[in-house]
């Protein structure tokens, strides 16, 4: 072979190299169950690195929590202790790299919170102090009122000197971060089956041949469960507290007026790049509103109560936003939580077969970058990874 050959080939097989790496995996067979962002996620990672994948969704991809959610990524004073709040800061890192990736912009205008209470607010000043004492963090600043106005000129601050700006906070727009990982990992050549229900596994002792499922059997070395709210009752055991629901509601477009997330007194909302605003709340739900029901429901059950819900809110956010009175509203959700016991994280095999694995958390939108890319590598590995040591399912057992 000639010097210019022998160059032309060295080129060609450069080309080539990283689909020679990512092939050392491809005898593997993952089943990811669950098609929410931390699913996706795993998925995605997973088909990076060329592992045969398949993921599954009882309904389709986002139609769980991951789509009746705030969306809000973050690494703020509720995400205690510090390993916690370290892979929340982790997944803001990776958030930003997967913007590269999949081109996919994502503003990062921070979020203003503020409360009514002076406990309340004595606390809050507290927590992001405490927050601030880590070795590392986002950054938070304590402002007044008039600094606040000049970054939201349309809320009411009411003359409050102790309001929370954290100048790293996002809001995602996760169904169209959904459809682009779906898209991107069936070109990957991810098995993506929607209305496809997980029912049992099947196993020779500790060695997976399969699961079925309503659409039939799959075949599968190993199966991440990625399943929400539905931890508990695939499992029969109590990973998680009793879903707490929360309404999401999403206007019509409106003209701009809204910079960042504003987590004001009651309800915390936010602006999209179309115009429409979500607004999220949690504390106002009545559980006699769901005596009917014991499958978590999506919507309520008849316009009237969805009616009386959209005025609770409009009267708790005119006091401080009073534009939410001229907004017309396309949809309501109720968004069902997946909350560990511990409110920490659940990652990790089970002890009784290294070959499952299970990921629940209630910060998944936060999460999803940083343990996706950190279970994708412990599953093909066979490894652990001492960040995640902290959040081992092993502590329910």
């Amino acid at each position: 072979m000639d010097r210019r050959n022998f160059l032309k080939t060295l080129a060609i097989l450069s080309l080539y190299a990283p689909f020679l790496r990512l092939n050392s995996f491809s005898n593997q067979r993952i089943v990811v169950i669950g098609a929410g962002i931390i699913g996706t996620t795993i998925a995605y990672e997973l088909s990076k690195l060329g592992v045969i994948t398949t993921l599954i969704d009882k309904k389709f991809p986002g139609s769980g929590s991951t789509g009746s959610s705030f969306n809000w990524i973050n690494a703020t004073y509720p995400k205690t202790p510090y390993a916690y709040n370290y892979l929340a800061q982790l997944g803001i890192t990776h958030f930003k790299k997967l913007e590269n990736e999949l081109d996919f912009p994502i503003k990062w205008n921070g979020s203003i919170e503020w409360t009514n209470s002076i406990n309340s607010q004595k606390n809050l000043i507290k927590d992001v102090n405490h927050l601030m004492n880590y070795p590392t963090h986002t950054r938070h600043n304590i402002i007044d009122y008039i600094q606040a106005s000049t970054f939201e000129p349309n809320i009411n601050f009411s003359g409050n000197d102790n309001i929370v700006f954290s100048e790293d906070d996002a809001a995602l727009n996760t169904d169209k971060f959904i459809r682009v990982l779906v898209d991107k990992i069936k070109f990957n050549g991810v098995n993506v089956l929607n209305n496809c229900e997980f029912k049992s596994i099947k196993s020779n002792k500790n060695k997976i041949l399969s699961i079925n499922t309503s659409q039939g059997e799959i075949q599968a070395d190993q199966v991440v469960f990625a399943c929400g709210i539905d931890t508990n009752k695939i499992f029969n055991k109590t990973f998680l507290k009793p879903p707490t629901p929360g309404i999401i509601i999403k206007s019509k477009p409106y003209k701009k007026v809204i910079n960042r997330i504003i987590y004001g007194p009651g309800i915390h909302f936010y602006q999209q790049e179309d115009g429409r605003i979500i607004i999220g709340e949690q504390d106002i739900l009545s559980a006699s509103e769901f005596k009917t029901s014991q499958d978590f429901p999506p919507r309520f059950k008849s316009k009237s109560i969805e009616l009386k819900y959209i005025n609770k809110i409009r009267n708790i956010g005119k006091k401080f936003f009073n534009q939410i009175n001229q907004l017309e509203f396309e949809e309501i959700k109720i968004g069902w939580r997946p909350i560990p016991l511990d409110e920490k994280p659940i990652l990790g095999r089970l002890n009784y077969n290294t070959n499952i694995y299970l990921a629940s958390m209630h910060s998944g939108i936060s999460l999803a970058p940083i343990v996706g890319k950190y279970i994708a590598k412990e599953l093909v590995e066979k490894t652990k990874i001492p960040l995640l040591n902290n959040f081992r399912p092993e502590r329910f057992f």
